[in-house]
This record gives C-alpha cells, structure tokens and sequence, in this order.
C-alpha cells in the first residue's frame, strides 16, 4: 500500500516534453488543444525536420504531387508558404489563431526548440536541462531510440491516426479512403523501437462520412488524437493506465500513396479537398 501510494503521487507530478515536426497546416490546432488542455505539465515543444523533407526536397515534392493531383497539390503548398508568414504576422496581430507550432508555444508561453536529430547529444543535453519524465509525441517522424526512451520515469507515448495495429505507417487517412472504411480512428500507444507498435492506451472510433475528403478526415484525426493523448496523460497521473497488445500478426503497413491509389480514390467519389 505504502508503495503503490508513493507511485500515485509521483504519477501526479508528471511534466512533459512534446516532440512533433515542422507542420503548418494540421498539427498546430492539435498541439494547442493538448496545450490548454494539459497546461502548465508542457515543459517544453520540440520539432524536429518534417517528414516531407526526408529523401530531399524534389522527392517529396514529386511524391505529394502523386499523391494529391495538381489543385490540392497547389493549394496546400500555397498554405505551408503562406502560413509561416501568418504565424509571423500573429506575434504583432493577437487573436489571429496559430498558423505554426512555434505560434502554438509562444500564445501558451512554453519553452520552443528546433532539434535536427532526436536521438543526438543536443537532445539529451536539452532533456537534462528540463528533466521531463514523460515523453509525448504527436506526428514526430523520426525513430526513438532506447536510450532517449529509457530517460523517462513516467513513459514515452505516441498518437496515430489510425486503429492500430491496421494502417501502420504513413498516412493512414489517405488509405481509410483508398480502401473504403466505414471507420477510421487513433490510437494512443507506449513508443518502442518499432514504427507504431507499442502496447495499446487508448482508441477511439472515428465515423467515415459520405463527404468526407483526405483533409477532413486527417482534421478528425488530428483533434481526435489529441483529445485521446490529453485523456491518457491524465490516466498516467492517476495511475490507472490499462495496456493491451498492439499485435503483430494482426498489423498491416502503407507507405507513401502514388498515381494509382489517387486514381483509384477519385473512382470512389472521394476527393483530397
């Protein structure tokens, strides 16, 4: 008894460190929601490079364009030029909104840093001087190894826009629509070594609607996921987390969507915008 009250009370004093990437147009509202949320426990905002830029920048380029055809293609490249200057312009303008996740921790005053590799000296060095003991990632593309892990007392946890273990891997609400699910949901899950796999937290269910296209969707997604990793954070300092397998066997992966599975999108009826 005496020790399981002394966990309870550490559980209690949870701060934490929030790992992302540099994403303008959907991940802002989501990390503000769990930053008014969870408030003063955000120590600190950490992105690292996004996902877009691995492989170099013409890749991806190439590949958001196959993915998407050319006016969702153009309209959202116009929103990630366009937004870092709003972002810009709500520093001298209050009240605009966050158009940034650098925007999203200045209205919430918390500490922001820009960290190129996670699994670097730089991130342990930033690590021992805030000293968080829970690690919660939201869209941070990059592997966590176990020697980060392991600097956590409270645990390391990760939310997906999918209803694991199906659709791992990326952009599992593009592949809801390719392949005509009724539902589509998020996941929260302890990070291992492993691309989203990791003990189950918490999952919701998110309805598939007639006119849903890619960018509502992924809107649901995201504001689901984070509401889902605000309820799990609150778990963790209750003590009362509840795990369950994120079975192998039952997983199946996407990578990056092309031509074809755009085409094959737009004969079900669906559009990305």
């Amino acid at each position: 008894m005496m020790c399981e009250t002394k966990r309870a009370k550490r559980a209690k004093e949870a701060s934490l460190i929030l790992l992302t990437q540099e994403e303008y147009v959907y991940l802002p509202l989501a990390i503000d929601i769990v930053c008014k949320e969870v408030g003063r426990r955000v120590k600190a905002i950490v992105v690292s490079p996004p996902m877009s830029t691995h492989g170099g920048f013409i890749k991806g380029v190439k590949k958001h364009f196959n993915a998407f055809g050319l006016y969702p293609f153009f309209v959202l490249s116009f929103k990630t030029l366009a937004f870092p200057f709003l972002s810009w312009l709500s520093r001298v303008l209050p009240g605009m909104g966050v158009y940034s996740v650098f925007s999203v921790a200045k209205k919430n005053r918390i500490p922001f840093f820009k960290v190129k590799n996670i699994n670097s000296k730089e991130f342990l060095d930033l690590l021992g001087g805030i000293r968080p003991n829970l690690l919660v990632s939201i869209s941070c593309p990059q592997i966590i190894k176990k020697k980060i892990r392991d600097k956590f007392e409270l645990g390391c946890i990760n939310v997906h826009g999918a209803l694991l273990p199906k659709y791992r891997g990326l952009m599992p609400a593009y592949w809801a629509l390719r392949n005509g699910e009724e539902f589509s949901g998020v996941t929260v899950h302890v990070l291992s070594e492993k691309l989203d796999d990791g003990d189950i937290l918490l999952q919701n269910k998110i309805k598939i609607e007639k006119d849903d296209t890619w960018d509502s969707l992924v809107r649901k997604t995201k504001k689901a996921g984070a509401y889902a990793l605000v309820k799990v954070i609150r778990m963790i300092e209750e003590g009362r987390l509840e795990k369950r397998p994120n079975r192998e066997e039952e997983a199946t992966y996407y990578s990056f969507p092309g031509k074809e599975d755009l085409k094959a999108l737009r004969k079900m009826g669906r559009k990305i915008l």
